[in-house]
């Protein structure tokens, strides 16, 4: 039976969800059927939970999407002027989806964004803006399309099985992963150790990836992530 995996949304200017495509498209290639969420009505903390418990009941899956930047106070540090941040109602929808996700035990992929606001809510933090850290940083902000570069996995992590030691990717971030947050490992970085992928050893299928596999559908190894989600979705995991 194919899974149904909830799908972040992004905004459009008036604040509605809208859903990428390409996110929908890898689901389905992976064998799940996607669930594009709504942005819940309240942005209050216990009644965000309660309204999306009842569509969490029916998901088998959670596929965190790429996306603007967090609000810095969830972490206790000042706004950095070059952040760029997501509508309050995704916000308020992608801490609960978080939240949900972590007190479930739900198989999570989380991609770019989607990683940064799993690891806020598990205790983390993010690093607000990566050039800040020196010359000798790579441009992470490059975008989808633009030139890739190499990552280097830790043997014998599910990063590491699924696409290999070492492999290239695309790039479209100037915010990164700072503290982890609790139950959480790097498993993969950048030449300038950026961390460019997490997971949580203990849970059923958290993985976390900086980069965007959905646009590197070309590419056997990010196929295996979505195709790794679909699986753990199952009620007999092979992951």
């Amino acid at each position: 039976m194919r899974p149904f995996i909830g799908v972040t949304c992004s905004a459009d200017p008036d604040g509605r969800p809208i859903v990428r495509p390409p996110y929908i498209q890898a689901l389905h290639e992976a064998g799940a059927i996607p669930v594009p969420l709504p942005f819940l009505a309240s942005q209050e903390e216990v009644a965000a939970d309660a309204e999306l418990a009842k569509i969490f009941a029916r998901l088998d899956g959670m596929l965190l999407t790429g996306s603007e930047d967090l609000d810095s106070a969830l972490w206790e540090e000042p706004l950095h002027p070059r952040a760029d941040l997501m509508h309050p109602s995704r916000q308020a929808t992608e801490l609960a989806v978080c939240r949900a996700v972590l007190a479930a035990d739900l198989p999570c992929l989380a991609i770019c964004g989607g990683m940064q606001t799993l690891n806020v809510v598990a205790g983390g933090s993010v690093i607000q803006h990566v050039p800040d850290l020196g010359a000798h940083v790579l441009d992470h902000s490059v975008g989808v399309d633009g030139p890739h570069h190499a990552i280097r996995a830790a043997e014998g992590t599910l990063t590491a099985r699924l696409l290999s030691p070492s492999f290239q990717t695309n790039t479209a971030h100037h915010q990164a992963l700072g503290r982890l947050g609790e139950g959480f490992i790097a498993t993969a970085w950048a030449e300038d150790k950026i961390i460019e992928a997490c997971e949580a050893p203990d849970r059923r299928f958290i993985l976390g990836v900086q980069w965007h596999p959905e646009r590197m559908q070309n590419k056997t190894e990010q196929r295996a992530l979505f195709h790794a989600l679909v699986d753990a979705c199952s009620p007999v995991a092979t992951i």
